[in-house]
C-alpha cells in the first residue's frame, strides 16, 4: 500500500483527540473533525513547498534528524493535560514551527481558512498552531521508520504525497500559499528535485542526446560539399520531379538519408509507482510485528511484495535504468534494513520472515549498490 501522509495525520488526531483539539480551540465537537480536514493538507503542502528547495529540504533534514515524535503517543494529555492553560505544550511547539512552514503567508493563510471555514480568527489560529507539531511528528517518524532522513530522499517523500494534497488541499488556499509550481501535473518542483538524478543518469545514456546533433551536422556537410564541389550529383539532391528544392528545403531525396533508429529507455513511471506501493506495503506489514506469532500473521503480505517487487521485472531493464532506479529506491532500502534490525532482535522473528524477504533484499541492496 501507497504511503498517504495525510491519513497518517488524520489517524494520529482521529476520535476523542479531534473532540479535544476543538474543545481547546473554541470549536464545536461535531464541526473539528472537518475543521482539522481542511488545516492539515494546509500544512503538508507547506512541508512540501519547502522540501521543493535545496536550503529547505535541508532544512527540514536537520530538524526532524533531531525531533521528538514521542509526543504522538500522549496527544491526549498535552491537549488537555491538566490545569487551566490546556493545550500549551502543543501551542508552544506549534509557534515555532508555523514561521518556517507559512512564512510571510501566515497571516494570509490563516484569512482564508477563517473565510472557508466560517470560525474566528482566534479558532483558526490556534487549530493550525496545535496541529503543526502533530504534522511534523507524522512526518517524521515516517521518514526515520524508512530511512528518508536526507533532503533528497525528504524530497522523495513529500513530492510523492503532491497529487493527495492537491486533492485534499481548498482551492482557496492553493493561491495563498504559492503552491501552484509544486502541486501536481509536470510542474511539481518537489517531484522534479527528486529525479534530478535518475533523469540525468537517463540523458547521459540515452543515444539520441548526441546521435541527433552529430547526424544533423553530418547532413549539413555532405550538403556544403556537393554544393562547393559543382558534382553531377547535386541535382539529385536539388531536384525532385524537375522542381528545383528552394533554400531551406528539405527534399524527399534528402530525407531519405536516414539515422539509424536507436531503442529508446522505457518510461520508469509505472515501475517507480510499483516500487512505492511494494515497500509501501512492506513498511506497513513489518511495522506490525511485536512477536512470532504477529510475523507469522504478516507472513503472506511479505510473500506478496517480494512476488510483487520480482514481477516489476527490474532485472531486464538497460543498465542505465537500474541505476536511476537505485537512488529512488535507497531510501526504502535503508528504512527496511534499520527496521528488520529492530524485528531480528525478537527471539524467533527472523526465522519466520527471512525467508520470505532475504532473497528481496539481497537483490534490492545490489541494485542500490
Amino acid at each position: 500500500m501507497a504511503i498517504n501522509l495525510l491519513d497518517m495525520v488524520k489517524s494520529a488526531v482521529a476520535g476523542q483527540v479531534a473532540d479535544q483539539l476543538g474543545s481547546a480551540v473554541g470549536i464545536d465537537k461535531s464541526k473539528a473533525s472537518s475543521a482539522i480536514d481542511a488545516v492539515a493538507p494546509v500544512l503538508l503542502g507547506s512541508l512540501l513547498k519547502k522540501a521543493s528547495t535545496p536550503s529547505g529540504a535541508s532544512d527540514l533534514s536537520k530538524i526532524f534528524k533531531e525531533q521528538d515524535t514521542s509526543i504522538l503517543g500522549n496527544l491526549g494529555g498535552l491537549i488537555g493535560g491538566g490545569g487551566s492553560s490546556s493545550g500549551t505544550d502543543l501551542m508552544s511547539m506549534g509557534a515555532k514551527f508555523l514561521p518556517m512552514l507559512l512564512g510571510s503567508s501566515q497571516s494570509s493563510v490563516i484569512s482564508a481558512l477563517v473565510k472557508l471555514l466560517g470560525f474566528n480568527d482566534k479558532s483558526i489560529t490556534g487549530l493550525i498552531t496545535m496541529l503543526a507539531p502533530i504534522v511534523m511528528s507524522v512526518v517524521g517518524k515516517q521518514a526515520k521508520s524508512m530511512g528518508a532522513l536526507d533532503p533528497s530522499a525528504l524530497t522523495s517523500l513529500l513530492g510523492s504525497q503532491s497529487n493527495l494534497i492537491s486533492n485534499a488541499l481548498p482551492k482557496e488556499l492553493s493561491g495563498v500559499m504559492g503552491l501552484a509550481d509544486v502541486l501536481g501535473g509536470k510542474t511539481n518542483a518537489a517531484v522534479q528535485s527528486a529525479k534530478q538524478v535518475t533523469q540525468a543518469t537517463q540523458e547521459a545514456a540515452n543515444p539520441l542526446k548526441w546521435l541527433l546533433p552529430l547526424g544533423a551536422l553530418a547532413l549539413l556537410g555532405f550538403l556544403g560539399w556537393q554544393f562547393l564541389s559543382g558534382k553531377p550529383e547535386e541535382k539529385a539532391i536539388q531536384k525532385v520531379d524537375q522542381k528545383v528544392v528552394k533554400p531551406g528545403v528539405v527534399s524527399d531525396a534528402v530525407a531519405d538519408v536516414k539515422l539509424p533508429s536507436v531503442p529508446a529507455l522505457p518510461d520508469l513511471t509505472d515501475i517507480k509507482k510499483g516500487l512505492d506501493s511494494t515497500f509501501g506495503g512492506l513498511t506497513q506489514a513489518l511495522g506490525g510485528i511485536t512477536d512470532v506469532d504477529t510475523a507469522k500473521g504478516a507472513l503472506s503480505k511479505i510473500e506478496d511484495a517480494a512476488k510483487a517487487y520480482e514481477g516489476l521485472g527490474i532485472d531486464k531493464l538497460p543498465a542505465a535504468a537500474q541505476t536511476g532506479l537505485g537512488s529512488f529506491i535507497k531510501p526504502y532500502v535503508n528504512g527496511l534494513k534499520e527496521l528488520l534490525e529492530k524485528l531480528y532482535i525478537i527471539p524467533g522473528v527472523k526465522d519466520v520472515i527471512e525467508p520470505a524477504i532475504g532473497p528481496m533484499l539481497t537483490t534490492v541492496s545490489k541494485l542500490v549498490g
